[in-house]
């Protein structure tokens, strides 16, 4: 089974998984999908049929809850407070599902999806970390920046019911709920960073290394893939070839979306199988570019998402932190 979260206007991104994710799930007990919508459904267009079960979080949470959850946060951060208990929810409503895949509605699914139930029939809990070897550069995003953001991305997590999964997402639901700010000052980043505990705290995790899996903006520059007759390969720092499994899209098509708006070790111009790629996924989503939703705001998470700046804004904003940072490490002698 799979289950996403998303806004009303990230339908669309939520519809292109859930297709990819049913072509590929390889049998039609593990094909089903539910949407959890960290919105509201009442903004939903008049007629609005969705193609799969949507699960909105007005379902779980009281009047009171929404409310407070919804002024505290951003809207990203809304649905990161919002997700252990969706999955959790998930595993609750269908008591016939045992495997569960969690991934977010920028991801695609791109080739068959047993390698995850193979993973998962001697695994509680698979995660995917974001890089698999330090950068050789010194471009940005560096392996310090990743510590701040966690270890493991939760755009993709996968699950077999147990009672170590229960005890997990009862641990990571009440971490969550009222600390999935961005804060990298306060040690918080959204749901993402108390990942890097579940390999400690729990049994039967697994780490998947395979370059096949979760390919992305921010492991594309140790990977490369290309397309062949039967579908797409990635190859790591290795060099093994593998089946590309799916790729998540998230930052790519919108460069201010995601952790990493100001990455500068890859230049999708400078390889073109990823736009390739790409243009595949934009293909996806061009099946629903007529439902014309795009443009309604999120319900809940009423705090405004940071501007990402660019230009000579952000270059202005450097050089303020920089001086900011000397005054605060250079001792400067009081003047009586």
């Amino acid at each position: 089974m799979l289950i996403t979260i998303c806004t009303i206007r990230q339908l669309p991104q939520a519809f292109a998984l859930a297709d990819s994710f049913v072509k590929y799930a390889t049998s039609h007990a593990s094909a089903s999908v539910v949407i959890g919508l960290a919105d509201d459904p009442g903004q939903l267009p008049a007629g609005f049929n969705s193609p799969y079960p949507l699960l909105p979080v007005r379902e779980l949470l009281s009047a009171e809850q929404l409310t407070t959850l919804s002024a505290t946060y951003t809207p990203t951060e809304f649905a990161a407070a919002c997700k252990p208990l969706l999955i959790a929810e998930a595993f609750r409503r269908y008591p016939a599902v045992d495997l569960l895949v969690y991934a977010d509605p920028n991801i695609h699914f791109l080739a068959p999806l047993t390698p995850i139930w193979e993973q998962l029939s001697r695994a509680n809990i698979l995660l995917t970390p974001f890089i698999t070897r330090n950068p050789q550069d010194t471009h940005w995003p560096d392996e310090k920046f990743f510590q701040n953001v966690g270890l493991y991305s939760s755009d993709f997590l996968a699950f077999r019911r147990s009672d170590e999964t229960d005890r997990m997402l009862i641990w990571w639901d009440d971490r969550v709920r009222s600390r999935a700010y961005i804060d990298y000052c306060a040690g918080l980043c959204l749901d993402q960073l108390w990942l890097m505990h579940v390999p400690v705290f729990f049994r039967d995790v697994v780490v998947v290394r395979n370059p096949g899996w979760h390919v992305a903006l921010w492991n594309l520059p140790e990977r490369q893939v290309r397309q062949e007759r039967n579908g797409w390969l990635a190859s790591g720092p290795t060099g093994q070839n593998q089946s590309l499994l799916f790729a998540n899209f998230k930052g790519m098509q919108n460069p201010n979306e995601g952790l990493f708006p100001h990455q500068n070790r890859l230049r999708l111009p400078d390889r073109p199988e990823v736009a390739q790629l790409l243009n595949g996924y934009r293909q996806a989503l061009a099946v629903y570019s007529a439902l014309r939703i795009n443009e309604i705001s999120p319900a809940y998470g009423q705090k405004p998402e940071p501007v990402v700046l660019r230009s000579w804004r952000y270059i202005t904003v450097k050089s303020l932190r920089k001086i900011t940072r000397f005054l605060d490490e250079v001792y400067l002698p009081a003047v009586r």
